[in-house]
């Protein structure tokens, strides 16, 4: 990040701490009027320990988390609380929310992207060898935050389960479906994992029948960790958050241990239906012309005419696309959430969609009051970019003998336990793992 935009960020913050009073009778305004709210009796916090939470940020806010046929509103630590609810849920094998204040790899990987960001723009998504000056740094940044995993460890590029590592889309810009500039790749508005959620069966990019041996290779030696390193890289509001549509990231049950109930749906989709879900709507209608002028990325290059329309990424196969069983998520009031302007989780073992902000218009007006950026659509909708990573630790000593640095995550227990042999063999519903052995109970 650059500096003046570090300085920038950190003045707001500062005018945001003179109005944490008035912000927190604002939140507990907003929990009365949602109906729908339900919060977790263990993630509560004392009034001793609110005092002592940073000043200058907020600890906690309201956002819409889009479950099957479904939606619920639900509180999402951001900041150093979200920082500090890791901790005490023992869930920092799964998830990290750095800041610029307080990483590093962080300032030095967005660095790094603001300078190939024209380049790489109007591409939108690519294999990791077209952009390789951010994952060298996004590397940096996955071993700072999870220095657990050991010096040792192998972090590679991408998830492994094509055959053809180069059609692998290992990093993605995503923007809203409607957005001036067509996102390629849309935000995933549904709860979702994953290798085991993927809705349109015809896409290129989905994980086919024994993909495990591809990507999991010795898998009674070395585990896995499917880790996404996402950023938001339009204007942050002054939580340090995306202003819209924000990437939240459910916390594992009992540490991994315990799958969050789902139930197993059936898709029967055939080549047209495969083809109609994987079209953009459109352009949004609003007037690009009346939003602010200047050389703000977000709609840079919008209006360059095609020759041709762009080519679907979705390979159409010959026959009907036969039934598709993936999981969809089940409301449970235990469930918590965290956010961040910057997010390293394991996609695979933690549930994540695109939220939305359901905070009263008062509460939003404060935010644009401190910084009017979040009144423009130019600004406000979200843009982000995640990069895919696959982090390999051996279990083993040089002896031979189970010398684990980091107990087994729950996706490589599965797996050691049979899982994802086959196209039909998903997790199950609450099925409870031994992490120290890693294999399913």
């Amino acid at each position: 990040m650059p500096a003046s935009r570090s300085a920038s960020s950190s003045l707001l913050l500062d005018r945001v701490s003179t109005t944490t009073t008035t912000f927190r009778r604002m939140r507990r305004s907003v929990f009365r009027r949602a109906s729908r709210v339900v919060v977790s009796p263990k993630a509560e916090t004392t009034t001793e320990e609110k005092e002592t939470s940073s000043s200058s940020s907020l600890e906690e806010r309201v956002a819409t988390v889009p479950y099957f046929n479904d939606a619920r509103a639900k509180r999402v630590l951001v900041g150093k609380a979200g920082s500090e609810l890791l901790e005490r849920r023992n869930c920092r094998d799964f998830i990290a929310l750095p800041n610029e204040e307080n990483s590093s790899a962080l300032v030095k990987l967005r660095e790094t992207i603001d300078e190939g960001w024209q380049r790489h723009e109007l591409q939108g998504y690519g294999h990791a060898s077209q952009w390789p000056e951010i994952f060298e740094r996004a590397e940096c940044l996955i071993r700072e935050q999870f220095p657990q995993f050991g010096e040792e460890c192998e972090i590679l590029a991408g998830t492994g389960w094509l055959e053809d590592e180069s059609e692998a889309i290992d990093w993605v810009i995503r923007r809203p479906e409607k957005h001036v500039i067509a996102s390629k790749i849309p935000f995933a508005k549904r709860m979702h994992r994953d290798p085991d959620s993927w809705t349109n069966p015809s896409t290129s990019q989905r994980p086919r029948e024994g993909w495990t041996k591809l990507s999991m290779q010795d898998i009674e030696r070395y585990q896995y960790r499917f880790i996404n390193v996402h950023l938001i890289t339009s204007a942050l509001d002054p939580t340090y958050n995306a202003w819209q549509s924000p990437l939240v990231v459910m916390l594992p049950r009992e540490s991994g241990k315990r799958e969050w109930p789902f139930e197993k749906q059936t898709l029967t989709m055939t080549e047209e239906g495969a083809k109609d879900e994987s079209k953009l709507e459109g352009k949004n209608g609003i007037n690009p012309f009346s939003w602010i002028k200047g050389g703000n990325r977000l709609t840079r290059f919008a209006h360059k005419k095609e020759d041709k329309p762009p080519q679907s990424d979705v390979i159409v196969e010959e026959t009907d696309i036969s039934d598709f069983e993936f999981p969809e998520l089940t409301h449970s009031d235990e469930q918590e959430f965290v956010t961040n302007g910057a997010l390293l989780f394991d996609s695979f073992d933690c549930w994540h969609g695109a939220a939305a902000w359901c905070e009263d218009k008062s509460f939003k007006k404060k935010l644009t009051d401190i910084d009017p950026k979040g009144r423009q659509p130019f600004h406000s909708a979200r843009c982000s970019i995640e990069m895919r990573f696959r982090v390999r630790i051996d279990q083993q000593s040089k002896q031979g003998k189970a010398s684990p640095s980091v107990p087994w995550g729950p996706f490589s227990s599965a797996v050691r336990s049979g899982k994802f042999v086959d196209a039909r063999a998903l997790r199950d519903s609450e099925a409870r793992y031994d992490l120290n052995k890693g294999r399913q109970i």
